[in-house]
């Protein structure tokens, strides 16, 4: 796929918001486009099926996926790697990665030194890793597929929001204590991104100690 024809594929909605938003691409196209960067053949060889069984699953959105991958097609070659290697990492532990990948977007389009986006993608998956940790050892969640392929449960999607939450604090630094931040990020989306069965046990469980380990493993040695 061409760069133009990523663009035309990428058109969102017009001005006049009458113009409907192009239909997703699919997973073929995504991995045909992975084939055409200028990327090591063994990362090629190692991303193309978890991230095939990513956007299968639902750990990752086709248009996301897309847009993500162009967007590291403009960059060198080494810093490309860096960040599809750690996506990869993601999507190996069965984690959703829309937000991953648009974390990256987003710092790039703020005009960030690669440093600055490497460290914010590296704290957003640590904070994953923790957040799963952390919650498996509350048994507030079960042990799940942790793989790309497996089915996606409600509870890697508590996870995720979980996690982001956190960062979103650690990175944001709001003037609510870090449990009132995350307690009301999680009653936002009850009900609605996570069902009561889900979420609620999380919200009983949530204290300043629980939080207070996810950031502890995110951030230790």
């Amino acid at each position: 796929m061409t760069a133009r024809a990523l663009l035309v594929l990428l058109v969102g909605v017009g001005a006049a918001a009458q113009v409907p938003l192009a239909p997703a691409p699919s997973v073929d196209q995504v991995l045909g486009f992975l084939q055409g960067m200028a990327i090591s053949p063994e990362l090629k060889a190692a991303v193309a099926p978890v991230l095939g069984a990513g956007m299968t699953t639902g750990r990752a959105g086709t248009r996301v996926a897309l847009e993500f991958l162009g967007r590291l097609a403009l960059l060198p070659r080494a810093q490309a790697e860096e960040a599809l290697l750690l996506v990869h990492r993601a999507l190996e532990r069965g984690f959703i990665v829309d937000g991953l990948m648009n974390e990256v977007l987003k710092v790039l389009q703020m005009g960030q030194p690669w440093e600055a986006v490497m460290t914010t993608l590296r704290v957003r998956f640590n904070l994953l890793l923790a957040t799963q940790q952390v919650l498996l050892t509350h048994r507030v969640i079960g042990p799940g597929s942790q793989a790309p392929g497996g089915p996606l449960l409600e509870q890697d999607r508590l996870v995720v929001e979980t996690a982001w939450a956190v960062g979103d604090w650690i990175l944001g630094q709001p003037r609510d204590t870090l449990e009132s931040y995350v307690r009301s990020r999680l009653v936002r989306l009850r009900g609605s991104v996570l069902s009561p069965g889900v979420v609620d046990p999380l919200l009983a469980a949530l204290t300043p100690e629980l939080l207070g380990q996810i950031a502890s493993r995110a951030y230790g040695p």
